[in-house]
């Protein structure tokens, strides 16, 4: 007689099926205030993220990390090698920070300020609820035509070669970006490759891998059950939703 414990579940994971298959969500809106604050949060981060490297404070980079010359500048201030002790202590300050916010308020950071959630759910899901024609409901795609695919994964690629420029422009600064963009990649062979490496990775992560970042591999989210309790919020999907 097999034993019950040793049958697999209907869905091992939300994304997962018992047969091993892959289990796309398409979650439905759920309209209300919490979702208007959470989209003006996310669009704020993102005009944040984007328009950053071009904000200067007294002629110099509101934040450049310049890895090469081992310069670290951060709200205006240029640090040094000899300062890591300072940025050491700013950016265990900023862990601690997220933690202490997990502990009082709940998976904050994972639905409110993350990147994989902010891009994710109020960039690119909304890009695809509109080529896929799931507006306003979940469950999956029905009849979407080639075209719509085709283009989607179009506007897909421009995105993230936008956001993957905008993020070597932290590393190099707006600067010296906008005359590497002008030129061969073949002169820049390096910057470009880190270009091409960040636009590929975002590709696999916002139109394949998605959900599955924040449940297999992002190790915040791995060790929650450390820092929560029985009254902690917490950020799921809800059934009803599809």
């Amino acid at each position: 007689m097999t034993s019950p414990i040793l049958q697999p579940e209907e869905q091992v994971l939300s994304t997962l099926k018992a047969d091993g298959s892959r289990r796309w969500l398409k979650p439905k809106l759920s309209h209300g205030k919490l979702l208007t604050r959470r989209r003006i949060v996310a669009y704020v981060l993102i005009a944040i993220f984007t328009l950053l490297p071009f904000v200067k404070v007294g002629g110099k980079p509101f934040v450049l990390l310049d890895i090469v010359s081992r310069r670290f500048t951060i709200f205006g201030f240029t640090f040094l090698p000899t300062d890591t002790v300072l940025l050491a202590i700013f950016m265990v300050g900023l862990l601690l920070s997220i933690f202490l916010f997990t502990a009082l308020f709940g998976r904050v950071w994972c639905g409110w300020a993350c990147p994989q959630t902010v891009y994710m759910e109020f960039l690119f899901r909304p890009i695809e609820r509109v080529f896929d024609r799931t507006v306003g409901r979940g469950g999956e795609k029905k009849n979407v035509p080639m075209w719509a695919t085709v283009a989607k994964y179009i506007v897909y690629f421009l995105l993230c070669v936008y956001l993957a420029n905008t993020f070597l422009a932290y590393f190099i600064g707006v600067d010296q970006l906008s005359q590497w963009v002008t030129q061969s990649p073949l002169q820049r062979p390096v910057p470009f490759a880190v270009m091409a490496s960040v636009t590929f990775a975002m590709m696999v992560d916002f139109c394949f891998f998605r959900e599955q970042m924040c449940l297999i591999a992002c190790p915040y989210g791995r060790f929650q059950s450390v820092m929560l309790d029985q009254n902690s919020l917490i950020v799921a999907y809800d059934e009803k939703r599809g």
